[in-house]
């Protein structure tokens, strides 16, 4: 997805901040962003693009946001000299942090410009230059893209401030309190139930899609604990026709835009992210690279059969070795590191970021099920044949008679696996209540608060009616 310079950030409330360390622009959401000429599809569509471009920034997908899921939990490591970076990794992030400052006011960019975009095909409802249906479809992706960055932010820091009215002048800058939790939520479902409707039987991967918002409210249903709505959305994408899991897992990451992937940002040459060269240990900076955890859990996936047989009346013996095949795909270890290689473009630094795949909705419906029967009881047949699916794409043996609650746990480690990189991990170990036991955010020492971001002491500073997290 290309970047348009039609929404342009202006410098209302912009705090600079530099040093021997790093440089960042810290935006709070004060800032202000122009309307800009909008009178057709051609610029609302612009417009639109804006609001995606603003997804792919360097402190949301384009790098930092999307590798600190894996960071603060456990499948990535850090090893570079900012101590933005430091923090995260040693899971100590204080409220000064300005890379967090920057990652909240990259996600609120998106909703603003998803706000704008949305009131801009308002303001040519009776316009002769755009369809009813273009205005649905804008409408549609806007709505999700707000729904994502909410969700996105609720992930890390609880409830936040809900906005869906866009602040492009003085008078429109909003100084909204933070929302619950569960109102957060609301929210971001009703956007996606909405974009839904807009968005109804189209597909593909490069722009949202009424399935791409079928598949995140199946993200956000298991996330909330919905079980039943999960697996609904989550069936609803895998019977729906159009995407299917790639034989090679490799393809995923070397082949773009493949019929596995449901959302996917694209990035070019003259659109380039910082993933290729944030994990190359051939040249010096700030580089994250795959746990030895990580690469421990895919060695232990081997599995050994032996077969014996007769021949001329002697037994012979066959073994046959099955290990994961996307442990390769995954990384590769180079001058004493494991190399992230699913985002190798150190050239271009080009490499498309997927951020919902069908995998994922194999996983979410097998979890969803396992969830609502009892975990002693033995899971159905239809929650190991999902698991299986994931498996035997890795080149794994079948798992077969297990109990509900060793399917929950079957299913925790393949998404560790299979998600390497793509931003779940830590939202994982939060739904599965893991944050004590793997990460040590624990009642009995006082960290257990640390399983939320703190709120970032510049935006508390503009904003006087946010409330910090307890224990920051």
């Amino acid at each position: 997805m290309k970047k348009y310079p039609i929404i342009l950030a202006a410098a209302i409330g912009l705090f600079t901040f530099t040093g021997c360390e790093e440089v960042l622009d810290v935006e709070p959401t004060t800032a202000i962003e122009a309307d800009g000429a909008v009178v057709d599809f051609t610029t609302l569509n612009r417009s639109a693009l804006g609001a995606y471009s603003a997804l792919q920034d360097a402190d949301y997908y384009g790098q930092r946001y999307l590798l600190y899921q894996g960071l603060y939990a456990d499948n990535l490591t850090f090893a570079g000299t900012f101590t933005t970076d430091r923090e995260v990794a040693s899971k100590r992030i204080n409220a000064s942090n300005l890379q967090i400052a920057s990652t909240w006011a990259g996600i609120y960019t998106a909703i603003n410009r998803a706000n704008i975009t949305i009131r801009n095909a308002e303001r040519l409802v009776d316009s002769d230059d755009v369809t009813a249906e273009e205005r649905d479809q804008i409408v549609g992706e806007m709505k999700f893209i707000r729904a994502l960055a909410h969700f996105d932010l609720l992930k890390v820091f609880g409830g936040v401030p809900v906005v869906t009215s866009p602040s492009t002048t003085i008078e429109e800058i909003q100084n909204l309190p933070r929302a619950t939790e569960a109102e957060v939520y609301a929210a971001v479902i009703a956007d996606l139930q909405d974009a839904e409707m807009l968005l109804e039987g189209t597909a593909g991967n490069e722009r949202a899609s009424g399935l791409a918002a079928t598949a995140l409210l199946a993200r956000v249903h298991l996330q909330q604990g919905n079980w039943a709505e999960a697996e609904a959305n989550a069936s609803e994408v895998i019977n729906s026709g159009p995407y299917e899991l790639v034989e090679d897992f490799g393809t995923l990451y070397t082949q773009e835009g493949s019929n596995e992937a449901i959302f996917e940002l694209n990035f070019t040459l003259n659109d380039a992210n910082a993933l290729g060269t944030s994990s190359d240990p051939s040249t010096s900076g700030q580089r994250f690279y795959v746990s030895s955890g990580v690469v421990n859990t895919f060695l232990a996936q081997t599995d050994t059969v032996v077969v014996e047989r007769e021949v001329n009346n002697e037994t012979v013996t066959d073994t046959t070795f099955f290990k994961d095949e996307r442990l390769e795909a995954t990384t590769r270890f180079e001058r004493n590191r494991n190399r992230l290689i699913k985002y190798d473009d150190v050239t271009n630094n080009a490499d498309n970021v997927i951020i919902i795949r069908l995998a994922e909705m194999y996983l979410i419906r097998a979890e969803a099920n396992a969830r609502m029967a009892g975990g002693a009881a033995m899971a159905s047949a239809d929650v190991i044949s999902d698991i299986n699916m994931i498996r035997e794409r890795a080149g794994l043996l079948r798992v077969e008679g297990l109990t509900n609650a060793q399917a929950l746990s079957e299913i925790l480690e393949q998404r560790r696996l299979e998600f390497v990189g793509e931003g779940l991990r830590f939202m994982d170990l939060k739904r599965y209540n893991l944050t004590c036991d793997l990460l040590g955010f624990c009642e009995e020492d006082n960290t257990s608060f640390r399983s939320l971001w703190p709120i970032p002491l510049q935006q508390i500073e503009v904003n006087p009616n946010l409330q910090q997290n307890p224990g920051y």
